[in-house]
């Protein structure tokens, strides 16, 4: 009779074990779910933005070509569209340089020429930037179902190219801090 009670208990105990795994396995998956989602609708407000014309770019690395890659802080590092204006800057965020931030900005006017969706469902803007210190032709690659880009803008005059990652919010969702214009 004891061992029947042992055994019965053992295997109530395993039965136990395999609901509680189970039951972590289920929220795991639900988690994945729950951010999926959030990526998605994030996706959509992002490509909302881009479609209005009103959004911004907020950069977290930073590649000039031919080195390294710099993790730098989204709120002083954009591109800023406002219909056919933009606004870009970089800035290291230490001080000095020509936006008193360790950097440049500059605004112009912006052309997007096309828009391309591969077969993956991910977004490519190719865009024109003219203005005062720069002239660029620049792409923005907007992952499928997220607001996660890379930018990258092949100057027209001689510069140095840049790669940008980073995300895509409407303009007043996201706080930058801009420096002096030049």
């Amino acid at each position: 009779m004891k061992q029947l009670l042992i055994l019965s208990l053992f295997v109530l105990s395993i039965f136990a074990i395999q609901a509680q795994e189970l039951s972590k396995k289920e929220l795991k998956v639900a988690k994945r779910e729950l951010e999926s989602k959030k990526d998605s609708i994030s996706g959509i407000i992002a490509k909302d933005a881009m479609e209005k014309g009103e959004w911004i770019f907020n950069a977290t690395t930073i590649t000039v070509s031919g080195g390294a890659m710099n993790t730098v802080p989204a709120n002083l590092n954009f591109l800023m569209v406002e219909g056919e204006q933009f606004t870009f800057q970089t800035s290291t965020g230490f001080g000095g340089g020509p936006n008193n931030m360790g950097g440049i900005t500059t605004t112009g006017l912006i052309k997007v020429e096309s828009v391309d969706i591969d077969r993956h469902g991910n977004t490519s803007y190719y865009m024109k930037l003219t203005g005062s210190i720069l002239n660029a032709s620049a792409t923005l690659n907007l992952q499928r179902n997220s607001n996660m880009a890379d930018l990258y803008l092949n100057m027209d005059r001689g510069a140095r190219n840049i790669s940008m990652t980073g995300s895509i919010y409407p303009i007043g969702s996201t706080n930058v801090f801009e420096g002096t214009i030049r």
